[in-house]
């Protein structure tokens, strides 16, 4: 009986060191698959972002940006930014509604503030253009940066960011109500300050980027004429680009991050826990590499139908990937409906062509739209495709 006993100990044993070496060569195979947008393969990630620290000129940022009631300082072991009183919430709030309103309404028209919202921006406006000033003498800002540390790598204070980004946008829109070229340089200070985030390999930067870069670019359709020269960089920036570095950034987290395994349990099934983080390395890669080859608009069109359905099985470690792409697809439609708006606002005839595979421009009496409706989640900013005069 003992044998027999021993017997099944040892073949399960052998059983499971079978499984998880094969588990862990199918991880490996997937984590040596090149990456689209010339990005190479998962384990040379990081030696295209070796550690860097906070710069000066970051370091000011944050200062002036206290000066201005907005909290910069990035959460660390050894700080933790003090919390938003209800009234500091209440007044993001009420920002972000302004704004929200003015940048998904088709047309030329702004309304102006609410008195709080116009009461706060006065108050702060000295601190705000000492900000603005400094952000457009265009010396890099650098956050501190780590990608080997995973889960646990510094990232910059977000909250704090699309806070900021709220600000300019909405002093933006007060200049441009009363027709002052200098609503532009708002605009260019927030373009500014998502050139720290932009280069970033965590992807929580780059979904910050993306939600204040799209909201940069609805402001600037309801901009002063004629559009400055910066604005051209905003149209041509490979966002695509930056957003596949950090899809590559979390499966190099997903490939080497510790597992974290506190029972037995947890120990026996760890060949199924490396099996699903194999799946979810060749999931980020493959959706990534569509995104980037088919120049989609629409990540929840039929074009990507076989790739949402592969997410179903997917081990949980992989973020809302259809989400992060779906954000950034539609960006490519907004880019060029600014594009559009801005020459028709100019006497210009638009083109109907697109970049985007899925979709083309359509002239109308007064305006254009675009040929098919981008969703978004409910609570998605929906900037407007379309524009009449």
């Amino acid at each position: 009986m003992k044998k027999a006993l021993v017997l099944i100990v040892v073949v399960v044993i052998l059983s499971w060191l079978g499984l998880n070496t094969a588990a862990g060569v199918r991880k490996n195979q997937a984590a040596e698959v090149p990456w689209p947008s010339d990005l190479g393969r998962l384990q040379d990630m990081p030696k295209r972002f070796p550690p860097a620290a906070q710069n000066a000129n970051a370091t000011r940022l944050v200062e002036l940006a206290a000066a201005a009631d907005v909290e910069l300082r990035p959460r660390t072991k050894n700080v933790s930014p003090k919390s938003s009183g209800s009234s500091a919430i209440a007044m993001r709030k009420a920002l972000g509604d302004y704004t929200k309103v003015q940048l998904e309404r088709t047309g030329d028209a702004i309304d102006a503030p609410p008195p709080a919202v116009a009461a706060y921006l006065a108050t702060h406006d000295a601190a705000m253009s000492a900000v603005r000033d400094h952000l457009l003498r265009g010396q890099p800002i650098v956050w501190e940066t780590n990608v080997t540390a995973g889960f646990d790598a510094p990232i910059p204070n977000l909250i704090g960011h699309m806070h900021l980004h709220r600000l300019f946008t909405a002093r933006a829109l007060e200049k441009a109500r009363r027709n002052d070229p200098a609503a532009w340089e708002e605009l260019r200070a927030s373009w500014e300050l998502n050139r720290g985030l932009w280069p970033r390999a965590d992807l929580l930067s780059v979904l910050i980027a993306t939600a204040s870069g799209r909201m940069t670019n609805a402001a600037a359709r309801k901009m002063p004429l004629p559009a400055p020269a910066w604005l051209a960089e905003t149209f041509s920036y490979d966002y695509v680009s930056a957003m596949a570095t950090a899809q590559q950034a979390d499966a190099w987290t997903i490939q080497n991050a510790p597992a974290l395994r506190r029972s037995v349990i947890d120990v026996l099934g760890t060949p199924l826990y490396v099996y699903e983080e194999a799946k979810a390395l060749d999931t980020l890669q493959k959706y990534t590499a569509e995104a980037v080859r088919s120049k989609a608009c629409d990540a929840h069109g039929p074009r990507f139908a076989a790739a949402r359905a592969s997410l179903v099985t997917t081990h949980a470690a992989v973020p809302n990937l259809i989400e992060a792409w779906h954000r950034l697809m539609r960006f490519r439609a907004e880019l060029e409906a600014t594009e559009r708006v801005l020459q028709l606002r100019a006497g210009r005839t638009p083109s109907t062509k697109s970049q985007c595979s899925d979709g083309a421009w359509q002239l109308t009496a007064n305006g254009f739209r675009f040929s098919r409706d981008i969703t978004l989640p409910p609570d998605g900013l929906r900037f407007p495709l379309e524009y009449e005069r």
